[in-house]
């Protein structure tokens, strides 16, 4: 990133109350540093000299040559971007936000972003994080209009009032009872919420006394669903801004995602088995369906190669929180040019950003979106998703461009720290079983007291010694591993690419271990009958072109589960105007040849049996001959 792209940035700072001596001492510790002028003491002095009082530094020279800030250390260059959008320096929170904005889309092209690290006089105070996804703004939701008091109450009403209580969970203390209090100050019980802050063990000693919106190092989780249902009848179309000023885990899962890790949210907020309900269904709650009904919908789109067309097709993964749930994981198959990864590309983009008129009955309640491949024609790169909790793993960078070996790396090693991280190293475990040799997957993994961790490490230098197919089955395993969640919906573009048969069906084993594990489920786009095999017919949608070029949808005419993969292709990509080859070779074999025989003798490999299919046509075609 260049200097000049910054520059533009410093334009505006509010002078009133800051001049530009004091920003620069935001960036440099000006009295500790010499003056290049023997008349002054220090660099403050020589600052102020030249800006204020002379005005004979232009800020191309203040920041490129008196103070180096291109060539000299890069934390003080972090310091100037930081500075722009102190909320010491601009004058508002609108302020801040517009030049956020525009630095980010900077610094997204070097993987990381100004993301809020704290409030200062209710404004957001950015720091620069390594990554991007931090800045997570929900522009489809009001601010909360309701005043929060914590154990005294205050004047304005109607408002809510956390009162604490006295309970250790591990070391931390973060329970509180919610009311809600009306204008005449009756009270009305919500229900027990629990609330951590990073770093901190008593919420109760660092929470604010008062509030309309927590920061974002809070974490809220209500302790059972009645708590949202509640809510939702207290406030109705007010809930969910409630619920954000309130830092919802339950509501909004990339706040949960972002406290995975924290010990007050593990140990405490998830300590009752009805809270860890309460985050996985709350939403269901919120959004006023039943949990337990059929997850089911009609997605409509339209194609890059029709877009006059509405393409509509449906989804039924049954009952996801169902145990011996069979309709997990649905297949769209058919040839090239159909529109499969385009079709995967608009569904994960249309549920990201919350387009709910795609969706009939209703928008699906998927707590996340997981879009895996190793294609590199995959379009899910390009998705931005910042309401939404989308997780891209695949190929491609911020840019589009193709990541290096070294940049996969970094990414899958961040995966594996993330496993260990949440205790998912033995559910990884088992998922490998299904694929990697058992010397090989014991030496991966260690007891590590009553925990199992995932050894990257020596998975690394394993890299050389597997096949490509291994090493990439492997490595989507560890990405989704990682990443999955309750609720969560996985979408893998051609996750035959690269594999051998007996990976193609080792992967549809573990892509159903994973989604029972974390009752969830996975919508495949492929082009292998060894998936389709593995699946009910019911769980294949087969995408064709009808007679005038558009997409359309059907449904298997056998049931696929088991059957010969012969009659499986048939089903799938036989085309009337277009024999296959095979019966191509059978029907010149057979040319000038009365019997069977004759026929035999010039395609058979030695004593191998032809197969029945060969045999049958043979006959058919002799009997026309």
């Amino acid at each position: 990133m260049s200097h000049a792209d910054f520059m533009g940035v410093f334009h505006g700072v509010n002078y009133e109350d800051q001049n530009i001596v004091d920003f620069l001492k935001l960036i440099w510790d000006l009295p500790a540093m010499p003056s290049e002028d023997h008349r002054y003491k220090n660099a403050e002095a020589d600052a102020r000299q030249h800006l204020i009082n002379n005005d004979d530094w232009d800020l191309t020279y203040t920041f490129e040559q008196r103070f180096n800030l291109l060539a000299g250390d890069i934390k003080y260059f972090v310091k100037f971007v930081e500075a722009c959008v102190s909320p010491f320096v601009r004058a508002s929170s609108e302020e801040i936000m517009q030049y956020v904005k525009e630095i980010n889309s900077l610094l997204n092209k070097d993987k990381c972003e100004l993301a809020i690290e704290d409030y200062i006089d209710e404004k957001p105070h950015f720091i620069i994080k390594s990554g991007t996804g931090f800045t997570f703004e929900r522009k489809d939701i009001n601010s909360n209009r309701y005043t929060i008091y914590v154990d005294k109450l205050g004047d304005n009403k109607p408002c809510f009032f956390l009162e604490s209580i006295i309970w250790d969970d591990y070391g931390h203390k973060t329970s509180f009872k919610l009311y809600s209090v009306d204008q005449d100050g009756n009270y009305l019980t919500v229900g027990k919420v629990k609330l951590c802050k990073k770093n901190e063990n008593k919420t109760i000693d660092v929470i604010p006394k008062s509030f309309l919106s927590l920061d974002s190092s809070y974490c809220s989780l209500g302790q059972d669903t009645s708590y949202y249902s509640n809510i939702k009848r207290i406030l109705r179309e007010d809930a969910m801004a409630f619920l954000y000023a309130m830092r919802d885990a339950a509501a909004f899962s990339r706040i949960s995602d972002d406290f995975e890790n924290d010990s007050g949210f593990r140990h405490s907020l998830l300590r009752d088995n009805n809270a860890d309900i309460a985050l996985n269904l709350g939403r269901y709650v919120l959004a006023g369906f039943d949990p337990d009904e059929r997850v089911n919908f009609t997605y409509n789109t339209k194609l890059a190669y029709a877009p006059d067309f509405n393409f509509n097709i449906k989804f039924d993964f049954g009952r996801i929180n169902q145990e011996d749930n069979f309709n997990r994981v649905i297949a769209i198959i058919g040839e090239n040019g159909v529109g499969k990864t385009s079709l995967l590309s608009n569904l994960a983009k249309s549920i990201a950003n919350q387009q709910k008129d795609c969706f009939l009955p209703h928008y699906p309640m998927f707590t996340k979106v997981v879009a895996a491949s190793y294609s590199i024609f995959d379009k899910f790169y390009d998705i931005d998703a910042r309401a939404f909790n989308f997780e891209y793993c695949g190929m491609h960078n911020n840019e589009g461009g193709l990541m290096d070996l070294e940049q996969l790396k970094a990414r899958h090693k961040r995966n594996a720290e993330t496993i260990n991280a949440l205790n998912r190293g033995l559910s990884l475990k088992k998922f490998l079983d299904n694929i990697l040799p058992n010397d090989m997957l014991e030496s991966l993994f260690v007891k590590d007291r009553r925990e199992t961790k995932f050894k990257y490490d020596v998975y690394e230098d394993y890299y050389g010694k597997m096949s490509s197919g291994q090493t990439m089955l492997t490595n989507l395993i560890i990405d989704i591993t990682a990443n999955v969640r309750s609720n969560c919906l996985i979408m893998i573009d051609e996750p035959e690419v690269h594999l051998h048969p007996n990976a193609i069906t080792q992967i549809i084993n573990v892509v159903n271990l994973v989604c029972d594990r974390f009752s969830s489920c996975c919508i495949m786009a492929t082009h292998s009958p060894l998936v389709i095999q593995s699946l009910l017919s019911r769980n294949v949608l087969i995408m064709e072109r009808d007679i005038d070029g558009m997409p359309v949808i059907r449904q298997m005419r056998i049931e696929s589960l088991g059957e010969n993969l012969t009659t499986i292709n048939e089903e799938i990509f036989s085309n009337g105007q277009r024999d296959k080859y095979y019966k191509q070779l059978i029907k010149k074999a057979v040319e000038g040849k009365d019997s069977m025989e004759e026929v035999l003798q010039e395609l058979q490999n030695g004593d191998l049996p032809m197969s029945l299919t060969s045999y049958m046509l043979i006959d058919k075609y002799l009997k026309y001959d």
